[in-house]
């Protein structure tokens, strides 16, 4: 599995297209399990009053 994509241009140099798509799922559960955390997180232990 490939992070970056690569192909040739012109002049046979390497030049770079972009990002994989493959791991798109990893980062949006990342993310989605972010926010679920962060939600529990302040339900639970909601911040404490200083006035």
């Amino acid at each position: 599995m490939e992070i970056l994509r690569y192909s040739s241009n012109a002049w046979g140099q390497k030049a770079l297209e972009g990002l994989s798509w493959d791991l798109l799922w990893v980062f949006f559960s990342i993310g989605a399990v972010f926010i679920v955390l962060h939600a529990l997180y302040m339900w639970l232990l909601p911040p404490k009053k200083t006035s």
